[in-house]
């Protein structure tokens, strides 16, 4: 049982359900339940994360202690390519995937149903978009409502007023980017809404695709990503700790107000990330040398 900071960790499931490369269902399921009886109370999963869904169900299943917070997506379709993706936010089709979503799962109700990708809903759809999150909420198929993705321009009056409970973007808090500390966490703690920070190590440049992306960066990662994650870096090993712990601790010390999506491809890698969450916040000496960072 890991203490120190899990009440802020949301087990993400994206790797595990295949998106990032190929995946053995056992190892999956297996990785889930070591979250569970670890401490871990909440899972965040999704329809596109290619057959998470269906683990996270079989995982519960077994499971015999207290049944964890779920959250799933709607609008954006199942795939196995985390950048491949394609949507359906009509309203008949956000019902059948939330019905899809309860009966692959086993659970009568979601706890937080976020609507996936908002920036992908074309401006005039939005607010039937919204309109039918609302229904889901209303008519209690799901408990909280939010928004899951980096929010457009278009969805900012939503940020400020009462519709949905929950935010969650990724890459806009970890050690490459404190966006959102000015931003959308504040008005998060304007409104009492939750926030949810995906990524805390940016899609793994902050951890084991470091060298791959910096040799081979991918087509969604920009520039100013790989310096900074170049300057973390450069402070992970004059300190000699490893970049990923580096990274999760600085996240863990942040002073505000929000819960970590972890994500991880397998058992062994989520203890791992557990661990160096488990070995503390850093000291004020490190966690400001980061924060310089983004000045420079």
């Amino acid at each position: 049982m890991y203490n120190l900071g899990i009440d802020k960790i949301i087990l993400g499931t994206a790797g595990l359900g295949g998106v990032w490369g190929n995946v053995r269902a056992e190892e999956s399921i297996a990785t889930i339940e070591y979250a569970m009886s670890h401490g871990i109370s909440a899972i965040d999963t999704a329809p596109a994360y290619g057959d998470a869904e269906q683990f996270v169900g079989k995982a519960l299943v077994h499971w015999e202690g207290e049944l964890p917070k779920i959250s799933t997506k709607v609008g954006r379709l199942k795939s196995y390519k985390a950048d491949q993706a394609t949507y359906d936010y009509s309203a008949d089709g956000m019902k059948r995937s939330v019905e899809n979503s309860l009966k692959t799962l086993g659970i009568s109700n979601i706890d937080v149903l976020f609507l996936h990708d908002p920036a992908a809903i074309p401006t005039e759809k939005i607010e039937n978009v919204v309109s039918r999150m609302r229904y889901f909420k209303q008519n209690g198929l799901a408990k909280k409502i939010g928004v899951g993705g980096n929010l457009p321009v278009a969805f900012a009056p939503y940020l400020e007023d009462d519709v949905f409970d929950v935010i969650m973007e990724y890459n806009r808090l970890n050690a490459c980017c404190i966006d959102a500390l000015r931003t959308t966490i504040r008005s998060c703690e304007n409104t009492h809404k939750h926030y949810y920070a995906a990524s805390p190590l940016n899609m793994g440049l902050l951890g084991c695709n470091f060298q791959e992306f910096l040799n081979f960066p991918p087509s969604w990662l920009d520039t100013k990503s790989i310096e900074q994650a170049q300057k973390i870096e450069a402070i992970a090993q004059r300190y000699h700790i490893p970049l990923d712990v580096l990274a999760l601790r600085f996240i863990c010390t942040i002073p505000a107000s929000f819960k970590m999506v972890l994500g991880a491809a397998d058992h062994e890698q989520l203890k791992s990330s557990l661990h160096a969450i488990e070995s503390g916040i850093l000291p004020a000496a490190i966690y400001n040398e980061i924060l310089q960072t983004f000045k420079k």
